[in-house]
């Protein structure tokens, strides 16, 4: 497979290095080649709910700055990212005012809403590049893992009315069948991490994250596995206080999509940054 863009976002920006750690070793093992997109920047995100036509502008820039470098598709691993893509090429796909907008502020920095990179993430770049049996060849440490899956939102519902959401997580599923891991469902597998409520309500977030890691403690899972940047800070990072707030003591190993993969990979774990990890990955036999 060619290189391709990377847009990171600004967890990774900001201070996730378990993901980008993780998720440049896997990639660098499987022989897929990126390259870090300049500038980085927005991803729109933030202020979706307070101004459409800049989140959009911000979000399609980033696919109109990947083009301009001569890139056909961007890598998104944020699936706030990947999300804030997709929505917003579908927002412009249903208003002429819009595109207008956006086209005005792209001439002046030499950018055309007709040439615009496809974003893919995670998931549809490891599926397509090596595919299940191509990884299940590739592992040298089958995991005998069963895992709390949390896709999360954004994840499920990157294309609205598409039923994409379910055909990637059963992508999902087949990727980590190939290196050894069961992932049932199990109650609240579909529940909100909580990460969307952090700013406002701090007490619901922490109760809904917590509800979770119970969840998953509950049905005997071994860890949970998350895709998203915000998952990952609710269910790993603040654990403690989440599992706190609903009156939970035992704590549960939290792992990164690409982490996982790259267990199964043979990678060191300190390659894979799981010394970031906050939640008690060290009572995985796998990560020993």
């Amino acid at each position: 497979m060619p290189g391709l863009a990377v847009f990171w976002g600004c967890r990774v920006l900001s201070g996730d290095v378990a993901l980008e750690l993780s998720v440049r070793k896997v990639l660098e093992t499987l022989g897929v080649d990126i390259t870090d997109l300049e500038p980085q920047s927005c991803c729109g995100e933030p202020i979706r709910s307070l101004n459409l036509t800049a989140s959009c502008y911000l979000a399609l820039r980033i696919l109109a700055l990947s083009a301009s470098k001569g890139y056909n598709e961007v890598l998104m691993p944020c699936s706030k990212g990947y999300f804030m893509a997709n929505w917003s090429l579908d927002m412009l796909s249903r208003s002429g005012e819009l595109s207008e907008a956006i086209s005005k502020a792209f001439s002046s920095e030499g950018l055309s809403l007709d040439r615009l990179s496809r974003p893919i993430d995670l998931v549809e770049l490891v599926y397509r590049a090596v595919g299940p049996e191509g990884l299940r060849n590739k592992v040298e440490k089958p995991l005998g893992l069963r895992v709390a899956l949390h896709p999360g939102c954004y994840f499920m519902r990157s294309k609205p009315g598409t039923g994409e959401g379910l055909r990637k997580l059963a992508e999902l599923r087949e990727l980590l069948s190939a290196v050894g891991v069961e992932a049932p469902y199990y109650p609240g597998m579909m529940d909100c991490c909580g990460g969307s409520l952090w700013l406002t309500r701090q007490d619901a977030a922490l109760t809904l994250a917590g509800s979770k890691l119970k969840a998953a403690s509950e049905s005997g899972l071994d860890c949970l596995v998350v895709l998203c940047p915000s998952c990952f800070e609710m269910l790993d990072a603040r654990q403690e206080d989440a599992l706190s707030a609903v009156g939970e003591k035992k704590g549960v190993p939290v792992l990164y999509l690409p982490q996982l993969l790259g267990l199964a990979l043979g990678i060191d774990p300190a390659e894979l940054g799981l010394r970031f990890n906050r939640s008690p990955v060290e009572e995985l036999s796998v990560v020993r």
